[in-house]
């Protein structure tokens, strides 16, 4: 089995660590197939938040230099592909629409790290809520985003707003969430989008290690999801794969066959030996 790292930063975002060429080389000697490179880009940061951009043309010439320093040429069974992380808010959805449209990807992840202006990272998010209310806002607003908007690929990390929580609860179950998590699956499953497994997420964090429900997995391939797809979300060269076997195993025993990622817009299968 050799899939791709769909989901990872390189120095071209702002707290990215890794060079694409160590990047390339990671992923080669963990028998990957490929890897994409998306950048963070976000609209509308909360104050004294860092507002995460790049420039789109800049980082795809330096992709191409690269595959060209490398010798990845076509034929060859490593594949580099061209992404960006959009940052998703209702206020910032216009913002994403023009800049999508002024740019060409192979994979756009659509991701929330903005909510109410605020980002959960800093903890602050948190502080009028309990696990319930902190949680499904979160949720509803993706599900706001997404009603709205069709110029994604893959929905990415679900549950970032469990991965800094203060609460004992750091897991977005079927059991708590599902008539809102019904609700996106049902948007993704329908609509061809893809379901991402963040295998970031469920690391230890400061207050605790948030966990992937399985029943989210199941539910969405009863709603007609064909695949999902596998990102580290890696920062640095270190966390480039982590998990895939273990998260893949996980997708077959959910009823999976395939992952996924994407080149030029369009999906492309792989099956999970």
């Amino acid at each position: 089995m050799r899939l791709t790292d769909n989901h990872t930063h390189t120095v071209f975002s702002t707290d990215g660590r890794m060079t694409m060429v160590r990047a390339i080389e990671k992923a080669r000697e963990i028998n990957l197939s490929g890897i994409c490179f998306t950048e963070h880009y976000d609209f509308d940061a909360p104050e004294n938040v860092t507002l995460f951009t790049f420039d789109p043309q800049e980082h795809q010439e330096e992709i191409g230099r690269t595959v060209r320093s490398m010798n990845l040429g076509a034929g060859l069974e490593f594949e580099v592909l061209k992404g960006v992380e959009v940052g998703i808010q209702p206020k910032s959805m216009e913002a994403v629409k023009e800049f999508l449209g002024r740019y060409c990807f192979d994979t756009v992840i659509a991701s929330m790290h903005f909510i109410e202006d605020k980002d959960p990272y800093h903890g602050d998010y948190y502080l009028d809520y309990g696990y319930k209310e902190a949680y499904g806002r979160y949720l509803e607003s993706i599900l706001t985003c997404l009603k709205d908007f069709d110029g994604y690929d893959i929905l990415g990390h679900f549950d970032y707003v469990a991965r800094y929580s203060p609460y004992k609860e750091h897991t977005i179950t079927m059991a708590e969430f599902g008539e809102i998590l019904d609700s996106i699956l049902t948007l993704l499953a329908h609509n061809g989008k893809t379901f991402e497994i963040n295998t970031k997420t469920y690391q230890p964090f400061a207050h605790g290690t948030p966990s992937l429900d399985t029943a989210i997995l199941k539910r969405y391939k009863e709603l007609g999801g064909d695949a999902v797809s596998l990102g580290s979300d890696a920062h640095t060269e270190n966390h480039i794969g982590e998990n895939f076997e273990y998260y893949s195993d996980i997708m077959k025993r959910c009823g999976f066959r395939y992952g996924v990622f994407y080149r030029q817009r369009k999906p492309v299968f792989v099956k999970l030996n």
